[in-house]
């Protein structure tokens, strides 16, 4: 379990607010914690990443990964990446790592956002390309990981915890009562009918979906996949 988290908008996040969105994440990732911003002359983007060390435990597997004008941050497993290492490989990619963080990359390189329907795992994982100045995020088919959403004016609060969000925005967001109410009266079965969470503004990436968010902050998504 790693957590992953970031600012999409005009200014990248300060050094106080990342400081406290990452001891936010520190226990979903006690092995390293860093962050990058990287910019446009129309948007800036600030990626942070907490990380549980699994596969490729030395630290050039660290995140954000960071390579030719893209910016990754990923928590999951890509189960099949040592098939599709292989296959890039066999392409003449040269490969500098061990892990499914720089095959997630790579694959983005070659298919953009066509890149999910290649894997198979658990992921949410965001990706800013510099020079197209546009960032992508993404869950897997059955949304095991988690990533949640908060838009502004201004940008667009991504995380895997919506406490992360409250941090790097400085808002103490408002409860949603009558989703709170919709629940305690209709249960579990309800929770996904109307999109709506437990605190106002907050939004979850759907499964199965990459989300393409241009420097205007509009957002298009593209559904990869349907049971």
């Amino acid at each position: 379990m790693c957590g992953i988290a970031g600012y999409f908008g005009e200014q990248p996040l300060t050094v106080e607010r990342i400081q406290e969105a990452l001891g936010t994440m520190k226990r979903r990732g006690p092995d390293a914690q860093l962050f990058h911003i990287a910019s446009t002359p129309k948007v800036s983007a600030t990626l942070l990443h907490s990380r549980l060390s699994i596969i490729d435990l030395d630290a050039r597997s660290n995140q954000p990964f960071v390579r030719d004008g893209m910016c990754l941050v990923f928590n999951g497993e890509i189960y099949n990446y040592v098939e599709l290492r292989k296959k890039l490989e066999e392409e003449g990619v040269e490969l500098t790592t061990g892990g499914d963080t720089e095959v997630l990359l790579e694959y983005f390189r070659k298919y953009e956002e066509h890149c999910v329907e290649h894997f198979e795992g658990m992921w949410a994982f965001a990706l800013f390309n510099q020079k197209t100045g546009k960032l992508y995020l993404s869950r897997d088919r059955f949304g095991e990981k988690p990533l949640y959403l908060l838009r502004r004016p201004h940008g667009i609060y991504f995380a895997s915890e919506v406490k992360t969000i409250e941090a790097m925005s400085g808002e103490k967001l408002p409860v949603n009562s009558t989703h709170l109410l919709r629940y305690m009266i209709n249960g579990h079965k309800s929770l996904y009918k109307s999109g709506e969470h437990f605190l106002e503004g907050i939004e979850e990436i759907d499964i199965s979906t990459i989300v393409n968010v241009a420097h205007d902050l509009r957002l298009k998504e593209y559904r990869y996949w349907s049971p």
